[in-house]
């Protein structure tokens, strides 16, 4: 038995108004289709639906079971065009991990504009998590893609820029693809008074202990004096910048956050040490089913509303490059000097940023 739905509209319609001709007007059919679906009908059944009589027609035994089920099926027919016709209510979902130095408060705000305009018709949702986090996350499936930070080349010409060049993709040994997107810089800082009389480089506040921008001072310290400094980790931004604030200890943190006039009140250079550049990456899992739009789509939004951050003014910066002492087989802390600068607009250089020497923050 094949009967189609515009057969079974016809068979109610008839049903309602007890007569062909009255459910052909309701229809705007003529009688002789109505008569000749019905028919058709009845073929199909293998037994009469209707009665005929001089006023009308009226359902047979047989006919009160199919209209029971005609009613039945067009109900559903009605809801799947209702949903077919309206958004989803539940739009694909791509969860995006992001380490705490690219996810303080202005950054999470931008990604969510970008995103709703750019990826439209997906839901962003956004997980802040550690570095170290991140892989297991992505073994576990609970995230689809990742902002991380990774080792700037210094020998790369577009680190001149900050901007990646059409977004290279690597391929990763651990069954993730990495796209660069924007080079970020960083800023050493530290509060304007001292507590207990800790001298300034002595302890250092870090959110996350697995990323390149957050191990990079301690190590670069510790290679200055030989004395490891003392490390307060916070797990975020923006506690790291209140603790450098108030003077608990040194911290490198984003220039888009270490400028903020509302944000950066009491924060000074840290003497003798360079502002530094990492890498802002998306990370993706290489067997994954999306359409390549999407990954796409979210690599612009995450491009964009990184190198929004780097269009900031510059901190003050008063720095010179260390003479480093590197024992034998230790890492080298070489740098370029930073020499004093004053505010510039948010496009214009400030001073020489130094790539991370891999050997310390890879």
């Amino acid at each position: 038995m094949d009967i189609d739905a515009r057969t079974l509209r016809t068979f109610r319609e008839v049903t309602l108004t007890g007569s062909f001709t009255q459910a052909a007007r309701r229809l705007g059919y003529s009688q002789s289709s109505v008569t000749a679906q019905m028919r058709a009908l009845e073929r199909q059944v293998g037994e009469p639906v209707f009665e005929r009589l001089p006023s009308g027609v009226r359902l047979t035994r047989t006919g009160i079971v199919l209209c029971d089920y005609a009613r039945q099926i067009l109900t559903l027919v009605g809801e799947l065009e209702v949903t077919l016709r309206r958004p989803a209510a539940n739009p694909p979902r791509m969860t995006v991990g992001i380490v705490p130095a690219l996810a303080y408060g202005q950054q999470l705000a931008r990604l969510t504009h970008i995103g709703r305009r750019l990826l439209s018709g997906v839901q962003l949702a956004l997980r802040v998590m550690g570095t170290g986090e991140i892989h297991d996350a992505f073994r576990a499936g609970t995230i689809d893609g990742a902002l991380v930070l990774t080792v700037a080349d210094a020998d790369d010409p577009s680190g001149a820029t900050g901007i990646a060049a059409e977004q290279p993709r690597a391929e990763r040994p651990d069954d993730l693809t990495e796209t660069r997107l924007q080079d970020v810089e960083f800023v050493p800082v530290t509060g304007g008074s001292r507590l207990g009389g800790t001298s300034v480089g002595r302890q250092v506040v870090i959110a996350d202990p697995d990323c390149p921008s957050q191990r990079w001072l301690p190590e670069f310290l510790r290679l200055r004096s030989d004395v490891p400094p003392e490390i307060h980790e916070l797990g975020s931004m923006a506690g790291v910048r209140a603790a450098a604030q108030s003077g608990l200890g040194c911290a490198m943190l984003p220039m888009a956050l270490a400028s903020s006039p509302n944000e950066a009140t009491g924060l000074r250079p840290l003497p003798g040490v360079p502002r530094m550049r990492w890498n802002a990456c998306m990370i993706s899992a290489r067997t994954d089913d999306r359409p390549a739009l999407d990954w796409e789509n979210l690599a612009e939004t995450l491009r964009q509303a990184t190198a929004l951050a780097c269009l900031v003014p510059r901190l003050d910066t008063e720095c010179t490059a260390p003479a480093a002492p590197a024992a034998s087989g230790a890492p080298s802390a070489a740098v370029t000097p930073v020499t004093s600068v004053a505010p510039v607009t948010p496009v214009a250089p400030a001073a020489p940023v130094v790539a991370a020497n891999p050997r310390l923050a890879g």
